[in-house]
This record gives C-alpha cells, structure tokens and sequence, in this order.
C-alpha cells in the first residue's frame, strides 16, 4: 500500500514536471516571436517607363519626354523615388491598395537633382496583395489640364530666332535643316554650324513672351559636338532691360532632352516680353562644331 502511495506520488510529481518544462518551453517560442516577429513579404511593382498621353496636341506641339525616375506613394504614404527601370517591394495591407506614381526627370540636366515635374501628371493604379510576385506597370502621363505653352518652336513652319546683334563679325545664326541625320521628328530642326571663319552664334526669340508668376519650365531637344549655352532676356518693372546665361549644356552625340528651371531666372528679375537666349562659341582646337535643337517650348501655368 506504502508502495502504491509512493508510485503515485512519484507519478504525480513527473507529470508536474512535463507540464511545467511544457508551460516553460511554450512561453520561450512566444518570447522568441515577440523579439523576433516574422517579417512581412513585399509585393513587388516592376515599372521600366512611362507612355505620354497627348490632350491637347495643337497647344502642346511635338512632343518628347526624358523621364529618369518615379516618386511612389502606396495608399498615399511614400514609398520612395527609384530610377526608372525598377523593381520596387511594397508592403502592402490588406486585399489591395492603391499605388500613385509621379515622374521625375533631371532638373537642367543634373541627374543628381531629380524632382517630379510640375506639367505632367500622377498616375494610379490598383495594387492586389501578391507576396513575393512582381506586378508590372506601366504608367501614363500626359500635360496637367492648366499647363500654358508660352512658347513654342519645332522649326517645321518656320524659325523664330534672329542673331543677337545684328549684323556682328564672325556670328552665325540658326537655320532650318531637313537633312534627315540631324532632324530629332518631324521633317526639320534648327541648325547652328560655326568654323574657324564665323566662331561663334548668339540669337534670341524674335518675339517676346510673358511667363506667369510660378514654376516656369523651357523644354528642349538638342544634339551637339561643341558645348552651348541658354539665358534669358526681359524689361524689368522698372523699365530697365534684364539679360543673364544659367545654363551650360555639353556635347552629346546622340539626341537628348533637358528641362530647364526658369522660375528661379523669373523670380529673380521680375518684368515681362521675356525672350530666350542660345549661345555657342568654336572651342580651341576645333576646327568646326554644331548645335541641333527642336521642339523647344516653355511650359507654365
């Protein structure tokens, strides 16, 4: 009987003991997983670019774009801004959310400056939770319903721009060209050629135009072998008369476009009948160099 009592209690004590280190042990996971949750998987948004919409074709003209990167915004909280192509993971709630993507291009040609652009729009899209998947998107932009195009020039009926001062040794000016291998679209672009006879070109728009108070932007095609330069010129409020270059661009062989911030130009030196300026010179050692532009404008609200 002694015995029996002393097997139960041995018995007893043993199942306390499975049941504690049981209790012990599943208190240790829980403490694991609270120090080291699982983490959640991404779904992944894949964009390699953007496709342009026209709206108003007649106001805005030809048209280009040279879009560098994305701002992403996941049910509008951010996400980040990555160079185009990208892959981007995106941890998501729920069934699915929305992802709005902005473009972004290099601000007067400085890929280390890389805003969204004021005069194209957002585009938005419906993200289905996918873990571990790859959505691909390709988003569209187009011109923001209040951009005005104060200027426009694609050389295809004519050719705004005259010599700076008339008249002046050694200066060329722009001329049309049809010749196939220096046209960007359409049939014509705008051709500066100089030498060792006339080293050097300055013109400025014939016509003056008005830039609102805001964000201004010029957009341009080029392709060149010789660095040139862009500035603007305006009567000021006071009457007197405003002319400043802030903007170098250098040789490229291939057609590139530019975005140029004309806010700051037109903050600065307040007035109206603004004119643009493009200058270029014969470096040392050069016996001859071109500049090609089209499809210039200048885009404000």
């Amino acid at each position: 009987m002694r015995f029996q009592r002393k097997q139960f209690r041995f018995i007893a004590q043993m199942r306390l003991n499975i049941l504690l280190l049981f209790i012990s042990f599943s208190i240790g996971i829980v403490g694991c997983d609270v120090i080291n949750p699982s983490e959640p998987v991404p779904t992944y948004v894949k964009i390699d670019s953007f496709s342009f919409k026209q709206t108003k074709p007649q106001e805005e003209g030809p048209v280009s774009t040279a879009i560098t990167s994305v701002w992403m915004y996941y049910n509008n909280d951010p996400v980040g801004v990555f160079d185009l192509p990208c892959n981007v993971p995106v941890i998501t709630e729920g069934d699915q959310g929305i992802i709005s993507v902005a473009p972004a291009i290099a601000l007067n040609g400085l890929y280390d400056l890389q805003p969204q652009y004021t005069f194209y729009s957002f585009d938005t899209v419906t993200l289905k939770t996918n873990p571990g998947n790859v959505f691909e998107y390709t988003p569209t932009t187009s011109y923001i319903t209040s951009a005005v195009f104060q200027y426009k020039e694609d050389f295809e009926l004519g050719n705004s721009f005259s010599p700076y001062i008339e008249g002046a040794i050694g200066d060329t000016s722009i001329v049309q060209t049809s010749d196939a291998t220096k046209v960007h679209s359409g049939s014509r672009s705008g051709y500066i050629y100089v030498d060792k006879t006339n080293t050097y070109s300055e013109i400025i728009t014939t016509s003056p135009f008005d830039i609102t108070d805001g964000e201004a932007y010029l957009e341009l095609n080029y392709k060149c072998s010789i660095p040139f330069e862009i500035g603007m010129y305006n009567t000021l409020d006071n009457g007197f008369e405003a002319l400043s270059y802030f903007v170098g661009v250098n040789p490229t062989g291939t057609w590139k476009k530019i975005y140029i911030d004309l806010a700051t130009y037109t903050s600065t030196y307040l007035g109206k009948d603004f004119k643009l300026l493009i200058k270029c010179g014969l470096p040392d050692g050069y016996s001859d160099g071109y500049v090609l532009l089209d499809n210039i404008k200048v885009v404000s609200f």
